[in-house]
């Protein structure tokens, strides 16, 4: 039902959609040329109706983003392709990977990011409750690792 709710989203490329039910994960990507824009992923989620008779969980959404990075003396921020935007955070629960500090140490030498991989703040929990609410904008993302190109 989630795989199919998924494979409904237009930027989504459905035959990229892997479901894991031993792992209890989805996997997907988007189409080339499209970002997948998470208030519709959302929507999709909450059209599945899951909820807590079935003990449904979303553990977390990991992403992997591309775009411009802006550094400021207080935040970083991401701006993808499609407008959507998100604060840059520290993922304090992962150890291995690259942090936000290497990241802006690393756009601070000149060097241009490729992608960013992490975990969007907020998108987990009981399904009930996650669904009833989009979570608050802006979005963070949990910086896990990156990939930069050396000037």
């Amino acid at each position: 039902m989630a795989r199919d709710a998924t494979a409904r989203l237009y930027d989504v490329d459905a035959r990229s959609i892997v479901l894991d039910k031993k792992e209890g994960t989805i996997r997907f990507q988007a189409r080339k040329g499209c970002t997948v824009d998470l208030d519709q992923l959302h929507e999709s989620i909450w059209a599945t109706r899951l909820g807590d008779g079935t003990g449904m969980e979303l553990k977390w959404l990991e992403v992997t983003a591309v775009g411009e990075v802006i550094a400021g003396d207080k935040e970083t921020l991401l701006k993808a392709p499609g407008g959507q935007q998100f604060l840059l955070g520290e993922d304090t629960t992962f150890k291995g990977g690259k942090s936000l500090k290497e990241l802006r140490e690393a756009l601070a030498r000149g060097e241009k990011l490729v992608s960013l991989s992490g975990r969007v703040d907020g998108w987990k929990g009981n399904l009930t409750r996650f669904t009833s609410t989009l979570p608050g904008k802006p979005r963070h993302i949990l910086v896990r690792d990156f990939q930069t190109t050396k000037p």
